[in-house]
This record gives structure tokens, sequence and C-alpha cells, in this order.
């Protein structure tokens, strides 16, 4: 019973601390002129560009992240392993990934592309660039929203979208 009380203690003492040191992180700043864009449970390819951040979720399929030429290399952190595809393209594929890239906080780190491929498809970013989005031919297609427009299904076709605050 001691234990039990010592332990719970502990933990909750954990807890507290950990939530005081959370609330002091910084939230990275967005890029300057960069829009918001949400992607809501697709299923085909998209394609998310250039500067800014971005949080990624794959229920299954391949996160693919490309080092765009122009600064340095950006801010790349996986759930999984990540596998070196060439001289500036990295990978991570299988099922529940999760990838956070960014151009860092003053944009320095460099332009990105973000290849995201599979099922269960969640994102959101804050970019200056572009997104595509290409929904599988058959099946549910997911949603996605940019800036304030309302939510819209996944487009069956290629569709790019220029992502720029006007």
């Amino acid at each position: 019973m001691r234990q039990s009380l010592v332990l719970v203690g502990l933990a909750t003492l954990a807890t507290g601390a950990a939530t005081a040191a959370y609330g002091q992180i910084p939230a990275l700043p967005r890029t300057a002129g960069s829009e918001l864009v949400e992607l809501r449970n697709g299923n085909g390819r998209a394609v998310v560009a250039r500067q800014g951040t971005i949080l990624v979720t794959v229920r299954r399929g391949r996160i693919r992240v490309v080092d765009l030429r122009g600064g340095g290399r950006p801010v790349i952190s996986c759930n999984k392993r990540l596998r070196r595809v060439s001289a500036t393209t990295v990978q991570t594929l299988g099922f529940d990934l999760r990838c956070f890239v960014s151009s860092g906080k003053d944009g320095s780190r460099g332009p990105w592309q973000v290849v995201i491929r599979g099922r269960g498809i969640f994102a959101s970013a804050r970019v200056l660039g572009s997104v595509t989005l290409d929904a599988v031919n058959e099946g549910p297609r997911g949603r996605y929203k940019i800036a304030d427009q309302p939510w819209k299904r996944w487009p069956r076709n290629p569709q790019t979208y220029v992502l720029l605050r006007k």
C-alpha cells in the first residue's frame, strides 16, 4: 500500500512537471505569407511543397521527404526509421507513420517537398508553396481544407493548389 502511494505521488509530480514544461515550449512561427492546409482521412497521393511546417500521419503507406535546392536541409523528424533513397530524399513506409517537416523558425533550413501516398492520410500544415491532391479512383477520398474555405472532397484527378496568403 505504501509503495502504491509513493508511485501515485511520483506520477502526479511527473505529470505536473511535464505539463508545466510543455506549456513553455514556444510554437514555431509560421512562414510569412503561408496558408493553413488540412487533410483528413485521405486515400491516394498528396504532395506538399516549398517553405513552412507540416505534421503528417498516415495509417498505411509511405512518406517521402525531398530536400529541394536553396538553403539548408529541412528539419525532419519521424516516428519510424527513415531510409535514404538518394542524396536529397529520405522515406519511411509501413503502418501508423508520423512525420514533422519544417523549414525552421526563420525559413533558413531550406525548402522541401513531402510526398504522401497511402490510406488514412491526415496532415496539418502552414505552407508557402503548393499542395497537389490525387484521390484513389474508387472508394472513399477524404477531405481537405485550405485557409478559411469550406471542407471539400479530394479530387479524383491530380489537382494543384497554390498556397499564398493574399
